[in-house]
Formats: C-alpha cells, structure tokens, sequence
C-alpha cells in the first residue's frame, strides 16, 4: 500500500495510505488533540496571504518550518524578542522577497482534521514584522 500510495502522490493525487509519509515516523501527532505552529503571512498590496513553506534555493521545507517555529516561539515567549524579530525578518526577506511586509501567527488546529474537507485553524497574531 505504501508503493501504491507514493505512485499515487507522484502523479498529483492525494495521498491514500496515511503510512507512506515519512514524517508519519518521524513527527506524529496524529495522536494529539491539538497541535501549534508559527506561520509566516506577507503582505501585498493590502492583501494577506498565507507563505506556504515551500523548497527554495537555500532551505527546504522542513527546515523553514523549523526556522519559523524556532524563531517564532522564541517571539511568543518574549525571549530576545525584539533579536528574534529581526533575524526572522531577515529570513522572510530571503526566502518570500516579493511582500511588503510579513505578519506572525500561531495556529492552532487538530491533527486528525489534516484532509478533511474543513479544517478549523484557531489563528493568533503574534506581530508585525
């Protein structure tokens, strides 16, 4: 199923077994009730637009999910606030130039309404970059 499933992925379905994922293994968290991430937004022309955490030239997926939790958590909880500001500023910058400016939000949500046709998302303004 897990073969079947990868086929699937690479021709642009939605994912069918669940255990195909790697990061089923590597980060559960089917199992919690709800879950927490910081998230980048920009700003374009009034407008707000979530940043998909996307590979780029410099960073992959994961690792700018990392950056942005890291730094993000660090902002939420007042440590070294206005430094981490700044350095999370600065990656945004590189990796999502085309905004004129970039919002920080906590979500929270639950894991197991991951594919469901809605999904609530509890979002929580942290601060203007």
């Amino acid at each position: 199923m897990s073969l079947i499933s990868l086929v699937i992925q690479e021709k642009g379905y939605k994912e069918m077994y669940p255990f195909a994922s790697w990061k089923l293994f590597t980060v559960p968290s089917g199992g919690e009730a709800y879950w927490e991430r910081y998230r980048l937004y920009g700003i374009k022309n009034g407008d707000t637009v979530r940043i998909i955490n996307t590979t780029v030239q410099n960073y992959d997926s994961n690792e700018k999910e990392g950056i942005i939790n890291g730094y993000g958590g660090k902002i939420d909880n007042n440590d070294e606030r206005e430094r981490n500001m700044k350095k999370l500023l600065i990656f945004a910058k590189d990796t999502s130039p085309q905004f004129d400016g970039y919002l920080l939000y906590k979500e929270k949500y639950k894991p197991a309404e991951i594919g469901e046709k809605k999904m609530n998302i509890h979002k929580k303004l942290i601060t203007k970059l």
